[in-house]
């Protein structure tokens, strides 16, 4: 049975990090920890060993790639106006939208950041993340 106090209708929390957070330092602890625990009488074969190094080249590829259609993404949203989650919003039960325009596009830690000039004069940086709606 789902709680309806922590359902959402449909918006989720900014705050909550996504499932896809596997990156590369995620890989290379994985890997560490099963080469420390495997059993010495039967180790992991070169074969095994070198398929999950190449699959951290495919991690990596795959995170790259994400930021580019990220940005792209992002760049495709100028000029329009946007439905989002405010920033600072703290009540995980309350979740306080703002609309506007968007007039820049920043990147602060490889992360996109749309500027939204809202109706009233203000402008507010927000994450690529919380943007629920663009209309034209």
């Amino acid at each position: 049975m789902i709680d309806p106090v922590t359902q959402m209708n449909g918006f989720r929390n900014p705050n909550q990090k996504g499932r896809s957070e596997f990156n590369t330092e995620t890989f290379i602890r994985l890997l560490t920890v099963q080469l420390s625990t495997q059993n010495p009488l039967d180790p992991m074969k070169d074969a095994e060993m070198f398929a999950q190094i190449a699959q951290l080249g495919q991690v990596d590829g795959l995170g790259k790639l994400q930021t580019s259609v990220d940005m792209q993404q992002a760049n495709s949203y100028l000029g329009k106006t946007v439905v989002a989650v405010r920033p600072d919003t703290k009540d995980s039960y309350k979740v306080d939208l703002l609309e506007g325009k968007v007039t820049k596009v920043l990147v602060r830690d490889g992360d996109p950041y749309l500027v939204v000039e809202e109706a009233k004069g203000g402008s507010v940086e927000i994450q690529l993340k919380h943007v629920q709606q663009v209309k034209n």
